[in-house]
Formats: structure tokens, sequence, C-alpha cells
């Protein structure tokens, strides 16, 4: 399948539960990006605001297309609000159920998460390979998509700052640290050894997920790992395989998904 930019500007938004990142894309371009809180005591106008106020080189009522993906539904309803009040642009949401051609195995696709649809999208339509999809976000995903287009299944994990925040809240002697690479496996003062358990221990539970998933799939064999999500580069060099980062995946997921559906 084949899908052809267009030169209209199109607001991407891909929602989670934490941020909630905004792109322009002109030409199949980013041609402006943000990242914005997803705070659902936001309004429509609290939201316009925003955008409008920082994006660049384009009108928010200027936009011939806005993709949504939501994993958060106050937030993706207000964010539509938005759209409607401020624009003509068409809106898609895209979820489990956007006909993409895209096979999800799941008894219940439509509860699938938007993000999820689109990291398995972009896959398919970027690598055309079998692929390990990580996206390191609010929580940590795990998915298995195929060369022809099948979503094959996910694991959810607590993320990485979301499995640090509970052992804060957790200890009463362990105070917050910042999140980068263990100077070793073991340290010798808490906050190494908190750095070290956190951050590379996510990095081999990964490293785990990816060696099993491939001892069980060994017909799918290569398998390509992707790294996405905004931790996905604290995590590249610690994993022992050869993974590749692009920061992207997601949002060019849903501008995709827009070019199918507007191309059908």
């Amino acid at each position: 399948m084949s899908l052809s930019p267009i030169s209209d500007s199109v607001l991407v938004m891909d929602v989670g539960n934490t941020n909630i990142v905004c792109a322009v894309y002109q030409n199949g371009k980013i041609t402006w990006q943000d990242r914005i809180s997803s705070l659902e005591n936001h309004t429509a106008e609290d939201f316009y605001k925003i955008v409008n106020d920082s994006m660049l080189g384009c009108k928010f009522e200027d936009l011939k297309y806005v993709v949504l993906g939501s994993v958060v539904p106050k937030v993706g309803q207000t964010l539509q609000h938005m759209v409607e009040d401020h624009s003509n642009a068409r809106l898609f949401n895209i979820n489990g159920l956007s006909p993409l051609g895209l096979r999800i195995n799941s008894l219940n696709p439509d509860k699938v998460g938007a993000d999820l649809v689109a990291n398995a999208f972009a896959t398919w339509q970027k690598y055309h390979q079998n692929a390990i999809v990580i996206d390191l976000g609010t929580a940590t995903t795990i998915q298995l998509v195929t060369a022809d287009g099948l979503y094959q299944g996910v694991a959810i994990l607590p993320g990485l700052k979301t499995a640090a925040q509970n052992l804060f809240l957790s200890a009463a002697q362990l105070d917050e640290i910042a999140l980068i690479p263990p100077k070793s496996t073991l340290g010798n003062n808490t906050i190494d050894a908190m750095t070290s358990g956190i951050v590379l221990g996510h990095a081999l539970m990964i490293e785990g997920f990816i060696d099993r998933i491939n001892r069980e799939n060994s017909d799918l064999d290569p398998l390509k790992v992707l790294l996405t999500g905004g931790l996905a580069g604290l995590i590249k060099d610690l994993i022992n395989h050869d993974a590749i980062l692009d920061s992207q995946l997601t949002t060019d997921g849903l501008y995709l998904a827009l070019l199918k559906l507007i191309g059908d």
C-alpha cells in the first residue's frame, strides 16, 4: 500500500495520559511540533489558546484536516470541541475500528488504544517488516506487528516514571531522583542504587520481553525492534538489541491513517 503525502496543513494530536503531542504535517513533513499537558480540567478554549499561541507557520483556522488519537476520552472530547469551534477542518478520530486495513488480533478492537493502533499502522507502512514496537510513556507497551499488517498482541507495563513514582511514595527514606543511565549495575550509594534499579531494571525487563517474543515467534524471524515515546532515548543504549529509535512513530501513524482514510 502506497500512501501519498498531501500539501494541506494537517494537525495531528496524540493524546496520552500525561501529555498531548501536537504536530503539523505539510507534504508529509513535520513543520511544527509541541508537547502540552493533557489536563482533564482544561476547556476547549484553554486548549485552543495553548495550541494556537504556540503553533508556528500555520494558522489554526486554516487547517484542512485534524487527526486525533486519544486514550483519555474526556480530553479527546474537549479537543474535538476545540476543533469544531475554531476551524472548518475535517476531523478524524483514529481507533481500533478505523478502516485502515490493519488486522487487530483482539476480541474487542474498539478497546484497543489509539496509540497502539497508530504505532502498529506506522510500523506496517514505514518498515514493511515483522517488528516488536516498544512505546515508553506513562505506560510501557510492547507490541508485535507483522509485515503484512497484523497487530498480533501487546503487553502493557507500568511506565518507567510511573514505577519510579510508586517506589518514592511507598518508601519513606527514598527521595525522587533524576532518571538517567546508571553508572554501573550495582550502586554504592542510595541514588546510584535506585538509578540502576529503576532505569536499568526497566531496560532488562524490556530485554526479557524482546527475547521471549522472539522465542515464541521464531516463524517471524527476523523481528525488527522499534522504540518510541518520551523515554525511548533513555533506554535505547541499555538494551542488548539493535533497536531503531523512531520518536515520530505515533504521530506518523496518525498522519498515515488520515492519508489512508481520505484516499479510499
